[in-house]
C-alpha cells in the first residue's frame, strides 16, 4: 500500500469510526426510552390492578353484580390507537435519535466512496487531524500500540554496566591521547612540546629503513636491509612527474608533498595516477588555490604502470624524515577559515590552510595518524570485548530485538567517541592550543559512527515500514466487502 491509500483508508476509517459512535448513541437513547416506556407500562398496570381490586370490593359490598365484560376486538384495538396517537398522555414526545445520523453513500466503487466521505466531513464539519489514525484507536488500545512498539523497535535499555564501560573506555582513551600520543614534539611559540614515544619510534625506525639507509652508517638486521633495499629500487624506479620541489608556488621541501596531491595515501590513487599519465603535477599552492602545472617526463607510462608507480613512490617516500601526509589531509589547505589559532605569541590568527601546512612541516604525517589511532582504538576494544562478553549467554534475537541490541552498542561507541573528542580538544587547551596536539583519527572515526548510527536508525525505520506495509495488508485483507484499495 501506498502513502496515499493509506491516507485515504485512514480517512474513510476515522468516517466509519464516527459513525459508529453516533449509532452506539442513537441505540443508547432507544434504550432509554424504552427503559422509561417499559416503567411507564409498569405503573399503569399497576395501577390497573389497584383499580380492578377497588371495584370488586365496592361491588361485594353493594351487593351488586359486576358488568361482564368481553375481550376487545380488531376494530376496538384500531380506534383505541388512534385516539391515542391523537390525544397522546405524554407533555413530550422523545425526539428521534436517527434525525441526524446519515450515513455517506457507499457508491458503486472505492473511489466513489472515497468522495462521500469527503462529503461527509465537510458536511458534519468533522476535523481530520495529521494522523486519523489518532482518533481511530481507543485511548487504551493506543497506549498498547505504543507499549509493543517501544518493546520492538526502540534502543535496548541501558543499564550501569554499560555507563561503566563508556565511561572507562572514555577516560583509558583520554589518558592515552594526553600521554602516548601526545604531539609529534618540536616547540610551539617557543616552548617546547612533549613528543608521542611511539611516533619517535616510528620515525627512529623510519630512519632505518629509508632508501639509501645504508650508506648512513646505520648497522641493520637482515630483514632491515631487504627493506632498505626495497625502499631504495622503489625510489629509483618510481620516478613521478608529481614530485616537483618548487618554492617559488609554495612546493617547499617542506611540504611538497602535502601540496602534490599524488603523494596523498588515497587520493593518489587518482591525482597521482592521472598526473604520471598526462605528465602533469596536481597540487594547492600555499594561496590556497588550485592548480595544475606542466611537468612532463621522457618516460610515459600505462594505466596499470601509473597505479604501480603511484604504489612504489609511496612506499619509499613514507620512511622519509618528512613522510607521507594523513589521508585527505591535503584537502584541508582549500579552507581560508580562521578557527582561532595562533602560532606565534602575541600573533594573529592564522587560517585552516597555514594550520596544516605547519603541522604537517613539524612532524604532523602518516606515521603520527597511526600513534593518534590508538585512543580510539583502544576505546573500541574495550567496549566490543565488553559486548562480547555480554553476547556469550545470550540466545539468539529475533530481528526488532536484534537491532534494538545493535542501536543500542553503536549509541555507546557513538558516545564514547564523542567524549573522546571533546577531551582531545580539552588536551589541545593543555598544550597551549598546539593544533598538532589536535587528533585527526579521533574525529574522523566519530564521523564515521555518526554516519553508522544514522545508516542503522534508517535500516530500523525500514523495518517499522515493513510491519506496517505487513499490518495494512492484513487489515485490508481482513475487511469484509469488495472495492478496498489494493
Amino acid at each position: 500500500m501506498n502513502a496515499r491509500s493509506r491516507t485515504e483508508a485512514e480517512r474513510a476509517s476515522l468516517v466509519q469510526r464516527i459513525q459508529l459512535e453516533s449509532l452506539d448513541g442513537a441505540l443508547r437513547t432507544l434504550e432509554g426510552h424504552l427503559a422509561a416506556l417499559d416503567s411507564e407500562s409498569d405503573q399503569q398496570s399497576a395501577a390497573l390492578s389497584r383499580l380492578d381490586a377497588t371495584v370488586a370490593l365496592l361491588s361485594a359490598r353493594a351487593d351488586v353484580r359486576r358488568p361482564e365484560t368481553h375481550e376487545p376486538t380488531e376494530g376496538d384495538v384500531v380506534t383505541r390507537l388512534e385516539s391515542s396517537v391523537r390525544e397522546p398522555s405524554c407533555d413530550q414526545r422523545p425526539a428521534d435519535p436517527s434525525v441526524n445520523f446519515v450515513l455517506p453513500d457507499i457508491g458503486q466503487h472505492w473511489d466513489a466512496y472515497l468522495h462521500n466521505v469527503e462529503r461527509y466531513i465537510a458536511h458534519n464539519g468533522i476535523h481530520v487531524p495529521r494522523d486519523p489514525l489518532q482518533d481511530v484507536l481507543y485511548p487504551r488500545l493506543a497506549k498498547e500500540s505504543r507499549q509493543r512498539f517501544d518493546e520492538a523497535f526502540r534502543s535496548a535499555p541501558w543499564d550501569r554496566w554499560d555507563y561503566g564501560v563508556v565511561g572507562l573506555s572514555v577516560l583509558v582513551g583520554a589518558i592515552t591521547d594526553y600521554v602516548l600520543v601526545a604531539t609529534p614534539g618540536g616547540s610551539f611559540k617557543g616552548q617546547p612540546q612533549r613528543g608521542s614515544p611511539v611516533t619517535a619510534w616510528l620515525k627512529e625506525q623510519s630512519r632505518k629503513l629509508a632508501p639509501n639507509a645504508h650508506r648512513s652508517g646505520i648497522e641493520l638486521s637482515p630483514f632491515q636491509k631487504w627493506v632498505t633495499e626495497l625502499t631504495t629500487r622503489a625510489e629509483d624506479w618510481a620516478k613521478v612527474p608529481y614530485d616537483v620541489v618548487s618554492p617559488k608556488v609554495g612546493l617547499t621541501p617542506r611540504v611538497h608533498r602535502l601540496s602534490s596531491l599524488g603523494h596523498d595515501p588515497l587520493l593518489g590513487l587518482v591525482f597521482g595516477v592521472c598526473d604520471i599519465i598526462r605528465g602533469s603535477c596536481t597540487f594547492i599552492d600555499k594561496a590556497g588555490a588550485w592548480r595544475v602545472i606542466d611537468a612532463s617526463r621522457d618516460d610515459e607510462a600505462s594505466f596499470f604502470q601509473a597505479i604501480a608507480k603511484v604504489a612504489a613512490h609511496g612506499f619509499s617516500d613514507v620512511f622519509t624524515p618528512q613522510g607521507l601526509p594523513p589521508p585527505f589531509f591535503a584537502l584541508f589547505q582549500l579552507v581560508d577559515a580562521k578557527p582561532g589559532f595562533t602560532l606565534k605569541e602575541g600573533g594573529h590568527t592564522v587560517s585552516v590552510r597555514d594550520l596544516v601546512r605547519y603541522m604537517y612541516s613539524n612532524g604532523y604525517d602518516l606515521r603520527h595518524m597511526m600513534t593518534m589511532s590508538i585512543s580510539p582504538a583502544i576505546a573500541e576494544i574495550i567496549l566490543w570485548s565488553y559486548h562480547a562478553v555480554r553476547a556469550c549467554g545470550a540466545s539468539p534475537e529475533p530481528p526488532e530485538v536484534e537491532i534494538a541490541e545493535r542501536l543500542k552498542r553503536e549509541q555507546m561507541v557513538t558516545l564514547a567517541h564523542a567524549l573522546l573528542a571533546s577531551a582531545n580538544v580539552l588536551k589541545t587547551a593543555l598544550y597551549g592550543w598546539n593544533p598538532s596536539a589536535i587528533n585527526l583519527a579521533q574525529f574522523v572515526i566519530l564521523a564515521t559512527r555518526l554516519l553508522s548510527l544514522a545508516k542503522l536508525a534508517s535500516e530500523r525505520d525500514r523495518l517499522i515500514g515493513k510491519r506496517l506495509e505487513k499490518g495494512w495488508r492484513v487489515l485490508l485483507a481482513n475487511a469484509p466487502g469488495d472495492g478496498a484499495p489494493a
